[in-house]
């Protein structure tokens, strides 16, 4: 009899975790389109922010309930590996360039030298990349 409530809720725990993964791997993502920004600023000056004091910058701009409104000129367009396509803002800096990743199989188009305006999630600064905007979409 012990064995049995034993298996028995192990399996519930089982199929309840199941679930659960289950719903987080196919629930629908989401962008920034919908969010308010908590800053509106140029693509130069977020790379300016990171280059100056990057602890500084990500304890001010890098968590998942703050938005970016951010505008800049486009420097390069491409799809990556994993479908995403990014658009790089330029910036005085060109090792802190804003690299702006849209969800996966999300056409976006920009021409080089296109005046832009994006809203997403920084990511933060990753060394060789520039700072990262993830969840974007391209507001004007």
């Amino acid at each position: 009899m012990n064995k049995k409530v034993i298996i028995i809720v192990l399996l519930s725990i089982i199929a309840i975790g199941g679930g659960v993964a289950y719903y987080m791997w196919n629930k629908p993502k989401t962008n920034a389109a919908d969010v308010k920004p908590n800053y509106i600023l140029p693509a130069d000056s977020l790379g300016a922010a990171f280059a100056r004091n990057e602890d500084a910058a990500n304890a001010k701009f890098v968590k998942d309930s703050v938005a970016l409104e951010i505008q800049g000129v486009v420097d390069t367009v491409f799809v990556n590996e994993g479908n995403e396509s990014v658009i790089q803002l330029m910036t005085t800096t060109p090792d802190y360039a804003v690299k702006c990743y849209f969800l996966a199989g999300e056409s976006v188009s920009a021409n080089i030298g296109d005046q832009v305006v994006i809203k997403g999630f920084c990511s933060g600064y990753q060394l060789m990349d520039g700072v990262q905007m993830t969840k974007c979409a391209r507001m004007k």
